[in-house]
């Protein structure tokens, strides 16, 4: 009996699910499509009917996990923020979606199919657009004359290259510690960058 176009889309991110799961706890190489149907419950007819190998499978996964976040991010910030205010929210919001194993199966999955595959080349897309997204915000700070930068690009890789490293810190910490600690790292950052003082609401 064939699925309604409901129930396929419940198939296909439960083997989303499912792949995100194994890739996080094996890592990307050790994960075999095998794997996935059995944690999903499909046949290998229905993982394939979905996608067409573990190279789509992981681009899939991670463009949902990317690309979403900011659709997220865009319900939860005020456009009435500045945008050191923002900043700090997104310190909250990059510890609620932090997935650390998921990064270093992308880390993984990069070096086997190599940065200039076709595979590489949408993966890294997905990066480019994630990163080109915050640039969004720290131009935003550089508009507004809240924060020094004569370059968004290099300021906003230094900012996620610097959030990035602290979350090794937090993996032993609960939630609410480790945004604790992600806000006072980003009053330090802010420390380092600011032009002048922005008056903060409630904070």
């Amino acid at each position: 009996m064939k699925k309604s176009k409901e129930e396929a889309e419940q198939t296909k991110q439960e083997i989303v699910d499912a792949a995100k799961g194994l890739f996080a706890v094996k890592g990307y190489a050790a994960t075999s499509m095998n794997d996935i149907c059995t944690a999903a419950g499909c046949s290998r007819g229905g993982l394939y009917h979905h996608f067409e190998s573990k190279e789509d499978l992981f681009i899939y996964l991670a463009d949902q996990a990317f690309t979403g976040s900011w659709k997220n991010w865009d319900e939860e910030i005020d456009d009435a923020m500045t945008a050191t205010e923002q900043l700090y929210a997104y310190a909250d919001y990059f510890v609620d979606t932090l997935q650390k194993p998921l990064n270093k199966a992308g880390e993984e999955f990069l070096s086997r199919v190599g940065p200039n595959s076709e595979a590489g080349q949408r993966f890294l897309g997905i990066l480019t657009t994630y990163m080109q997204r915050f640039e969004r915000l720290v131009q935003n700070g550089l508009d507004r004359g809240e924060w020094k930068g004569d370059n968004v690009q290099e300021l906003a890789m230094m900012i996620l290259g610097y959030y990035s490293g602290l979350s090794d810190s937090i993996q032993l910490m609960g939630k609410g510690d480790a945004k604790r600690f992600y806000r006072k790292a980003t009053k330090l950052l802010l420390e380092g960058i600011q032009k002048k003082t922005i008056s903060l609401r409630g904070r």
